[in-house]
């Protein structure tokens, strides 16, 4: 009998067997595609942040930037002595209107509570402090300038998770789990993203389609964050020397990861051209579609052990989060699991129990 077996080898599976071969565990991952050809991470804008409205993903986005300003040190191996996940610290901007602003007010007093360093100005006062963004309709702004949010490259960060985790013992394997019971081990940690509810009926986890658009624009402005506009649902952030945007429409039951190229001209573009001007001179150079993990009850991740089961974990529902979150997830599965409790940030609000019991703890701030 395996000791821990994790289903699902994307970067919550991974970060998870890091943390667990870290406390000396026996892991092994089950990846039905090494390639990760239509994983969610490798398909995501790789953001990390904190701006949430619950608390727990306000800690947990906490964690991930504490972490990725160490993957130098904590990955580093033999075969990969310097590791880097390609950090771009410019920082979050979020743009709310009358609708949404009482929710974000809520909001900061969470921020607040946990230490997470987001300012917050008003709209009148937005170019001020960003001079190309029109502030018209905006109510409140919350960013931050100070390092503490940005993105990095998916693929360098699941490399050199991956790299240390097998370093440490961690055994990766290419096969396809149908059903739980396939499975003999003391510990079984499901962690197959959008494809959850294909082995998990009682989870409502399954895939929603997200499109992203790259665009080229004659002006570029290098330092700017990652800025989602919510009255819209717009969001977009400096690529290289062009910039990606992603769709305000997601999309359920898609047979393909086809981008949904016309939503560019009829939802995106008029949207970055309003917020942004310079944006009104964009050229589309390019764009791909992924799947997020969508939790369809509340948007929000999954984590802990399964009621019905006696030794089954999961950690699923991310909803676009699972890069930036895993981490924290890793670690926090790795404490109940050895410990029997959370010792580092309590995810009990997160627990499989209130999807169960259709008992919502939902996360607006989904991009």
């Amino acid at each position: 009998m395996d000791d821990i077996v994790i289903i699902g080898g994307g970067i919550i599976g991974t970060a998870t067997a890091y943390f667990l071969t870290k406390e000396g565990r026996k892991v092994k991952i089950i990846e039905q595609d090494p390639t990760y050809k239509k994983a969610s991470f490798p398909l995501s804008l790789g953001g990390f942040r904190r701006q949430f409205f619950q608390k727990e993903n306000i800690l947990l986005g906490k964690y991930a930037r504490e972490f990725i300003f160490q993957v130098p040190e904590l990955l580093k191996t033999k075969k990969n002595p310097k590791p880097t996940a390609s950090v771009v610290a410019n920082g979050y901007l979020f743009l709310f209107g009358s609708d949404h602003a009482s929710e974000q007010y809520e909001a900061l007093k969470n921020h607040k509570q946990c230490e997470a360093g987001t300012k917050n100005i008003k709209g009148s006062e937005l170019k001020e402090k960003f001079p190309y963004v029109n502030d018209q309709g905006i109510e409140t702004v919350t960013y931050t300038d100070d390092k503490k949010e940005g993105w990095i490259d998916p693929y360098l960060f699941h490399s050199a998770i991956k790299s240390k985790a097998i370093e440490q013992g961690a055994q990766f394997i290419k096969g396809e789990i149908k059903n739980i019971s396939e499975i003999n081990s003391n510990i079984i940690i499901c962690a197959v993203g959008y494809n959850t509810n294909n082995l998990l009926k009682d989870v409502p986890v399954v895939p929603q389609k997200h499109t992203v658009f790259r665009v080229n624009c004659p002006k570029h402005i290098p330092e700017m964050p990652l800025t989602s506009d919510f009255t819209t649902g717009v969001y977009w952030r400096p690529e290289g020397k062009e910039y990606l945007a992603g769709s305000p429409i997601s999309t359920f039951d898609a047979n393909d990861l086809e981008p949904d190229w016309e939503h560019f001209e009829e939802f995106v573009w008029p949207a970055l051209a309003k917020r942004v001007p310079i944006f009104e001179k964009l050229k589309l150079t390019g764009g791909w579609a992924g799947y997020y993990d969508c939790n369809k009850l509340d948007n929000n991740a999954v984590i802990g052990k399964h009621p019905k089961y006696k030794n089954l974990y999961l950690a699923s529902g991310f909803t676009g989060r699972g890069l930036m979150q895993a981490p924290g997830v890793g670690r926090a599965l790795t404490e109940l699991i050895i410990t029997g409790s959370y010792q580092s940030i309590d995810l009990s609000a997160l627990s499989v129990n209130r999807v169960l019991e259709n008992k919502k703890t939902p996360e607006p701030y989904v991009l």
